[in-house]
């Protein structure tokens, strides 16, 4: 079975030509929906690699500060975007979702070594900013407290899948309305209101070998720059064919 399992390079590549899918769906009429369902596993397999990258990055400073910077740049990026192509614009933003994620356990880890009024002031810092983030960002009701449940059951993958999927049907009959509504709505809605489905990540954190893959230099870079320019070519080509 080990020629099976990928990479974190390759998982990310998987991921991204699924991410492209999605956003092909969303920008363009006529598209079967269940291409929306199907990518649903692509942000909480970014997320869940991402918590990876924090337990193996050589710097959690330099890695959240490129996060953040990241997230600002593109969400000035989705601001321009709004302006000038009106409906057209970006409103998409994972940056800012990973950036406060990785903040939220990087606040919770630094509050196990810390004593005292510092150990209350970062655990209640780490929930005031997931709270603000699950309201603001990108499926952040979804990702953020996938990246805790990650973080939590670090190396006990089982846990974390049993955990996760577990939340995601709490969603599903909570704020997603459970069966009734799922059957009123029909399967095309069924399909667009599927975010509750993260759970579609779980076989892929299996496929995962435990290695990196080949680290070159662009690769690092990559997604930082293939986002957003991917989603800046998407809705341009849009306005263009309208």
């Amino acid at each position: 079975m080990e020629r099976f399992k990928l990479n974190r390079n390759q998982l990310k590549a998987l991921a991204t030509i699924f991410m492209i899918f999605d956003n092909i769906y969303l920008r363009f009429a006529g598209l079967p929906s269940i291409i929306h369902l199907l990518t649903r596993f692509v942000a909480p397999l970014f997320a869940w690699l991402m918590v990876e990258g924090f337990f193996h990055t050589h710097s959690r400073k330099e890695y959240c500060k490129r996060l953040w910077i990241a997230a600002v740049l593109m969400q000035i990026g989705d601001f321009i975007s709004l302006a000038l192509l009106k409906e057209n614009g970006i409103s998409d933003n994972i940056f800012l979702t990973l950036a406060i994620s990785f903040s939220v356990i990087w606040l919770i880890d630094t509050a196990k070594k810390a004593k005292g009024n510092k150990k209350i002031l970062l655990n209640l810092g780490a929930v005031a900013l997931a709270a603000v983030g699950m309201v603001i960002s990108e499926g952040g009701l979804s990702i953020i407290p996938f990246v805790f449940i990650t973080y939590l059951f670090y190396h006990q993958k089982t846990k974390q899948a049993v955990v996760y999927f577990l939340y995601c049907f709490i969603l599903f009959f909570t704020l997603y309305g459970g069966l009734s509504l799922a059957i009123k709505q029909g399967f095309e809605m069924f399909c667009v209101n599927s975010d509750w489905m993260g759970f579609l990540v779980i076989p892929f954190m299996y496929l995962y070998n435990g290695e990196k893959g080949q680290s070159r230099p662009y690769q690092k870079w990559f997604f930082y720059v293939f986002y957003p320019l991917h989603l800046w070519i998407l809705a341009i080509i849009s306005v263009v064919i309208k």
